[in-house]
């Protein structure tokens, strides 16, 4: 393994490598200070925008399919996940939902789709299941997880304004450190395995083209002590 900065938290191994999304809460935590007033709602499918708290709702999308919104850290756009019922494709995990990942205006206008489902020889190619999009600080791409192998799924990136999407690094969970030293590095937990047998999910830190920056840890308390650390509000 890489040799642990002084300045990260270690903790224990452990074995879940389930597919996770960080707590609402830690994400609400790490939004921008001024778009503290605006939101995204999710009702029976359908994604409403709000500018403050007490400004009227502004309905984005009406397919019922919609999940997951992310907005943009200027606040003019939204990025979700939309469900494909009934498309599905072939992954390690075998049939899965191909579902889809689109962004649209907070104004309502220029709803696109950013990546679709796929099967692929390879893991890494394989698009499914996506999950928990977020942007890059500066707006220009959003991350996502997809399904991939047994025991991890895969964190991918799209460019808004090319289209270009590509494997990042294989990831159970996604978070994008917004500000500060680390702004634009990935907080992504892995499935790893010890030299001598057995295996270990720890959060690392990748930048944006997935190389290591170092281990973080295990828990949720090391991964606010990161935050305290790193992140600026």
């Amino acid at each position: 393994m890489p040799r642990r900065p002084s300045e990260f938290r270690t903790a224990r191994p452990h074995r879940d490598t389930s597919l996770r999304i960080l707590p609402l809460l830690a994400l609400a935590l790490l939004r921008p200070a001024g778009l503290l007033a605006q939101s995204v709602t999710v009702e029976k499918g359908d994604l409403f925008y709000r500018a403050s708290e007490h400004s009227p709702p502004r309905r984005l999308t009406s397919s019922g399919l919609d999940s997951q919104p992310r907005l943009s850290p200027d606040g003019r756009m939204v990025a979700f996940v939309h469900a494909t019922p009934g498309d599905s494709v072939d992954t390690a995990l075998g049939r899965e939902e191909a579902t889809s990942l689109w962004v649209v205006g907070t104004d309502g206008s220029g709803a696109r789709v950013l990546a679709r489902g796929r099967g692929a020889e390879s893991p890494e190619r394989t698009l499914a299941l996506f999950q928990a999009p977020w942007f890059s600080p500066d707006g220009r791409r959003v991350y996502f997880l997809s399904s991939a192998w047994a025991t991890s799924g895969a964190v991918h990136a799209v460019e808004l304004a090319s289209g270009r999407e590509r494997f990042v690094a294989a990831g159970n969970s996604l978070e994008v450190v917004p500000s500060g030293r680390y702004a634009g590095d990935l907080l992504v937990e892995q499935h790893r395995y010890f030299l001598a047998g057995g295996s270990y999910d720890w959060v690392w830190l990748l930048t944006p083209e997935g190389k290591d920056v170092g281990p973080v840890g295990e828990s949720d308390v090391a991964l606010e002590e990161f935050r305290s650390l790193y992140v600026k509000s």
